[in-house]
């Protein structure tokens, strides 16, 4: 069963629909974002650096805007490395949802080892996530859990063939995290 769903998922790969971009942030690339986290009714701002380096990885900062680092951390092989973090984003609860719903919002899933496309729907771990594609981009992407209900809601709008906002909700528990592109001039 396993290699039947191996050489699906392989197919699935090699036949995706053309134009339908998946990439948020493709290997090489930097962007920098202004973040909004909405932790338990608290609401932080700032800029949120992110650098998918050519060897998978994923260096995220968060800075206020005043400048002060109020979060780095990095993904390197499978796991999240924190560098710094504030009391409030540092707490293990937080930290953790904080750091999947990152992968999550910049699609990072499909670099993964674990990761499957099985066409309508991706296998993450223990997750199944559904995507939606408008345009032939990707609009949304709904994340299900183990007890087939949907847990988290991420959301892309596009405009003028750019991302113009990346957002996660959680359904059920006031944490949500909204980046909107800063433009390069």
């Amino acid at each position: 069963m396993k290699a039947l769903l191996l050489i699906f998922s392989l197919l699935g790969c090699t036949i995706q629909l053309p134009g339908q971009q998946v990439d948020i942030l493709p290997k090489g690339k930097e962007g920098i974002y202004k973040a909004e986290f909405n932790i338990r009714g608290t609401k932080i701002n700032g800029f949120l650096a992110v650098k998918h380096k050519r060897n998978d990885a994923l260096h995220v900062s968060f800075t206020s805007p005043m400048g002060n680092n109020l979060l780095e951390m990095q993904w390197k092989k499978g796991r999240w490395k924190k560098i710094y973090a504030i009391k409030k984003l540092g707490s293990r609860h937080v930290y953790g949802m904080m750091a999947e719903d990152i992968l999550l919002l910049f699609a990072h899933y499909q670099y993964d080892k674990d990761f499957v496309d099985l066409g309508n729907e991706w296998k993450w771990k223990k997750k199944t996530l559904i995507p939606t594609f408008a345009e032939d981009n990707l609009a949304a992407v709904k994340v299900v859990s183990r007890r087939h209900h949907p847990t988290k809601t991420v959301k892309y709008k596009h405009r003028h063939e750019r991302i113009a906002n990346l957002s996660i909700y959680h359904q059920g528990f006031p944490f949500s995290i909204v980046l909107e592109p800063l433009k390069k001039k």
